[in-house]
């Protein structure tokens, strides 16, 4: 464009009182995007953070973030948008709930897109959460982080009462101890102050016990036909966490739990240990004086943890593909792991941020933040199946309702020892219905 062309157009812009409007970009002029995810105040923080920073690189490019508070609640927001065709461009999901969307066919699969761009180096990324999020040979959606189930255990607890810090090798029976050791009646009410573990009773919390004891979830975890729990290793696994509640009495009981969280309950210090993945390290970062760190879980016959991996799904429907493939590039790029890693929210995906100092800082905590990527070997997952999320709907509360029996409810079922776990593999069969099988009778060992 000439000078003259130039200044004639400025004038133009001052005559219409629309200089601003004139610039070298309008917001109308901008591709939009809408990126909907879980997220608390710290974790939208976050993502603010990152999309400034991919907003900085590509002013082309304008992302709307809508947080939304709790897992059921986003699903629902989702499919209700996919059903009137008004779905955001992009959506971070857990790979356990992404089932109905896959079933749906509303995704477009984000690897062919990546590697046609070249943007994507298989070779960068571990494995697992990839294969977590592939199906029938396609990577769906991009992981963005990779962790398992850790034990977060408070620091100043286990000092005041000379209980041994975790080891990197410890087993149920050190768990066991610590647990009771830290369960404490500080008024002599006969009810604890303090109790050694908290921890929300669902599959997933469940699975990695049912692992190290040698038995298995279901009959194949990328094509399973039934359950495979009718056994007394997966049996064994399903009964550790409620045997140390209804045994020796460490984990508080259902009224106690129904006014309490297990997370409110750690960080006020009223639990000395909580299961939790990577996603809880940014919401303790943020509580003043409470001396935190994690370790792995503990083992039994072998050692194994849980995947927890969250990935960003593109829509099918969305007109802005190229922008939103760019987006995750950078998101799953380097500097945009670094950023995600800084908060405390994600255990990178990318191989050499996890290895950077922007996860493993020994500036903030977990101090040991390390065992997030000395567990990736033992991570193993739970089916992505269309149907799983459903399959977890109905069975984890089941799986609640049977934690929580008292020894009398028990005794009056006559279900202590194996038959209890065996209860509670017929609830969950019955509870899952024909989305999965039972186990034939005949293959119980």
């Amino acid at each position: 464009m000439s000078i003259a062309s130039l200044f004639a157009r400025a004038l133009l812009c001052l005559a219409l009182g629309l200089l601003t409007a004139c610039g070298a970009q309008t917001e109308s002029d901008r591709t939009q995007l809408r990126l909907q995810a879980v997220a608390d105040p710290v974790e939208a923080r976050a993502y603010r953070s990152l999309i400034e920073a991919f907003e900085a690189q590509r002013p082309d490019v304008q992302v709307e973030f809508v947080p939304v508070g709790r897992h059921p609640e986003h699903v629902t927001r989702l499919t209700t948008a996919f059903a009137a065709g008004n779905a955001p461009d992009l959506f971070l999901i857990n790979f356990r709930r992404w089932g109905q969307f896959i079933a749906s066919d509303v995704l477009e699969p984000v690897g062919p897109l990546l590697e046609a761009a070249g943007l994507f180096d298989r070779e960068a990324f571990y494995a697992p959460p990839l294969e977590g999020f592939t199906y029938q040979g396609q990577l769906m959606c991009m992981p963005q982080n990779v962790s398992s189930l850790v034990v977060y255990w408070n620091r100043a607890l286990f000092a005041e009462y000379g209980v041994e810090p975790p080891r990197p090798d410890w087993r149920w029976s050190d768990f066991h101890d610590a647990a009771k050791a830290l369960t404490r009646d500080l008024d002599g009410d006969r009810r604890p102050e303090i109790y050694g573990l908290d921890v929300d009773p669902s599959i997933v919390r469940l699975a990695p016990f049912v692992w190290q004891t040698g038995g298995r979830l279901v009959n194949d975890v990328d094509k399973p036909t039934r359950f495979d729990l009718r056994t007394p290793k997966a049996v064994t696994g399903l009964l550790f966490l409620k045997r140390l509640k209804n045994e020796v009495g460490v984990i508080p009981p259902l009224i106690e739990r129904r006014a309490e969280q297990p997370d409110a309950r750690f960080i006020r210090g009223g639990a000395a240990m909580t299961l939790n993945s990577r996603r809880f390290s940014a919401a303790l970062r943020a509580v003043d004086g409470l001396d935190w760190d994690v370790a792995p879980l503990p083992r039994y016959r072998e050692a194994a943890s849980v995947l927890h991996a969250d990935a960003y799904c593109l829509g099918r429907g969305s007109s802005n593909k190229a922008a939103a493939r760019d987006f995750i590039a950078f998101a799953t790029g380097e500097q945009g792991q670094a950023l995600l890693s800084a908060s405390g929210r994600i255990v990178p995906v990318r191989k050499s941020v996890a290895e950077s100092d922007a996860f493993l800082d020994p500036d903030q905590p977990p101090a040991s933040a390390r065992v997030f990527l000395d567990t990736i070997p033992q991570l193993r997952r739970t089916p992505n199946i269309p149907a799983w999320y459903e399959i977890e709907t109905r069975i984890n509360p089941v799986i609640e309702e049977w934690m929580f029996e008292s020894a009398a409810q028990m005794a009056g079922e006559q279900s202590f020892g194996l038959r209890d776990g065996y209860l509670l593999v017929s609830r969950i069969e019955a509870a899952a219905g024909d989305l999965l099988k039972p186990q034939p009778a005949g293959e119980q060992l």
